[in-house]
């Protein structure tokens, strides 16, 4: 199955998996993305083609809260097995359970401030299947 995600918060995959002050910001950077590949793989064993991009648009146009621009991270991946985070009638039910006030690294590159740093489904954070 193949699934999107749309995010509020800095996600970039900086690839920088070692701390010091010269490199903070993209040390967090990469650990926002870590978290958000390990909350998926607590349910699914992940693969995806490219890294996630960040378009400058509405958040209301992503099942965001806000209207005004801002940045948003889009990241699209893939399972091996078919329906893993249906609930019920949501194809994505189980994600938003599973991102549901998981803690981020705030204040990156974001354009709004997100206050508490907390993931909250269809606010800061939504997803799709596609088909």
């Amino acid at each position: 199955m193949h699934y999107k995600l749309y995010t509020l918060v800095d996600i970039t995959n900086t690839r920088q998996y070692q701390n010091s002050a010269e490199n903070r910001q993209a040390r967090s950077q990469q650990q926002n993305f870590d978290t958000v590949m390990q909350t998926i793989g607590m349910r699914a064993n992940v693969t995806y083609d490219k890294p996630p991009t960040v378009v400058i648009d509405k958040p209301g146009n992503y099942g965001l809260v806000g209207s005004n621009l801002s940045n948003i991270w889009i990241f699209e991946w893939r399972t091996e097995r078919e329906h893993l985070f249906k609930n019920g009638d949501d194809d994505v039910g189980y994600l938003k359970e599973m991102f549901n006030l998981v803690p981020f690294i705030p204040n990156l590159t974001e354009s709004i401030t997100l206050d508490p740093a907390i993931f909250l489904p269809n606010k800061n954070i939504s997803f799709d299947m596609i088909v």
